[in-house]
């Protein structure tokens, strides 16, 4: 048995025994310090070896096919840790691209997230570019389950992979992470500044939420915020930290929620009273889940989309208006930019245009409990 195949061996051991634990590292608001949400990142401490590092076991549970343990024992560990803090907060979690490959990986994080009661909309799946795929077919049927079960879909690393802008062009993500290796030089070098820069623009031009990683002195994110980028990660706003110290850093933070007891998050169904009542209405209006799915709808709504009253609920945004899978992936990176969705224009079947407003929907506590859907004023149709 060599050194890789031991440490393989011994990682299984470690899974099974809970001694790979998540640490967790805040992702901010640049404009307030405001704490959005957390990458999980994987420790492993060997009762034997010590602190085993990432960059030595990751590539090991790739070659070795552990990640899929890995990632299930992080998710359990984190969703049961993350139940005690804000709802608002997300969890980021990484995934390589071969386990992209898996047509069941959807259905296990969708299984854990609903094992643990933790909302499929407070998770963002981080896809780093770390080996070639030619075939995208599997990769890209995965994230569209992950999507319509609320999941956002980050690009992590970016500019660092085999073909980062291929990979943006295929697959539906709302997010992209700049590498921290350009990030970390762009004091010292004018062209990593230039890369940064260009990222943050690309980024905003295609709707995407944009995430600077490595950030480590306040200089740097001076620089970031004059480039525009709104999101951040780093040393300077924390270090990864076990769970047991996250309420600590969030009370700490200068914008942390206050944990008022009276602020429980409430359901789309606790809302359902307040639903009907807004659906009582001549207004063409409906309410769609994180997911994109209808869950009440106004009269005139469903007249509008042309089916039966009450025959608009259970059925996804884009089987009823023009809005794309892709478009709703730009709408959940908006409203992580807390910034209004602009709005969407669409020829009816009369010819005449109408203007679709999409805004979050959001609990006392900031969580997202889903998005209204309500038709503006439209124009007539041209004459023949």
């Amino acid at each position: 048995m060599n050194a890789d195949q031991l440490l393989a061996r011994n990682l299984l051991s470690a899974l099974a025994n809970d001694h790979v634990e998540p640490f967790f590292q805040p992702i901010v608001s640049l404009d307030d310090g405001h704490i959005l949400g957390f990458e999980v990142l994987a420790r492993w401490n060997d009762p034997v070896e010590g602190l085993i590092p990432p960059d030595r076991f990751i590539p090991i549970a790739d070659r070795f096919g552990l990640l899929d343990q890995l990632l299930d024992q992080l998710m359990r560990a984190s969703f049961l840790a993350a139940a005690e803090w804000p709802h608002n907060v997300f969890l980021g979690f990484n995934v390589s691209p071969t386990q992209l490959r898996n047509p069941e990986l959807a259905t296990r994080i969708a299984r854990a997230a609903i094992e643990a009661s933790f909302p499929l909309s407070r998770i963002h799946i981080e896809i780093t570019e770390s080996a070639l795929i030619d075939d995208l077919t599997q990769p890209r049927r995965t994230l569209d389950r992950l999507i319509n079960l609320g999941c956002m879909i980050a690009m992590d690393d970016f500019g660092t992979g085999y073909s980062s802008l291929t990979w943006l062009s295929s697959m539906p993500f709302s997010k992209i992470k700049i590498d921290a290796s350009f990030v970390m030089a762009m004091h010292e070098h004018r062209q990593s500044r230039k890369i940064v820069a260009a990222v943050v623009g690309l980024g905003h031009s295609l709707g995407l939420a944009v995430v600077a990683e490595g950030v480590e002195t306040a200089r740097q994110a001076d620089l970031l915020r004059g480039m525009g980028c709104k999101l951040a990660q780093g040393y300077l706003f924390g270090r990864p930290t076990p769970a047991s110290q996250v309420p600590g850093v969030l009370s700490a933070s200068v914008s942390s929620v206050d944990g008022d007891e009276s602020s429980e998050p409430k359901s789309l169904e606790v809302h359902d009273n307040r639903l009907s009542e807004a659906c009582e209405t001549d207004a063409a209006i409906a309410f769609m889940d994180p997911t994109g799915t209808v869950v009440a709808s106004s009269t005139a709504f469903d007249r509008t989309m042309d089916v039966d009253r009450g025959e608009a609920a259970g059925r996804h945004i884009w089987d009823l208006i023009g809005v794309t899978p892709e478009t709703f992936a730009e709408l959940r990176a908006t409203d992580l930019l807390d910034e209004e969705f602009p709005a969407i224009e669409e020829t009816r079947p009369d010819g005449s245009t109408a203007r679709i407003m999409i805004r979050p929907v959001k609990d006392e506590s900031s969580e997202l409990l889903g998005y209204s859907v309500e038709f503006g004023v439209s124009t007539s149709p041209r004459a023949s």
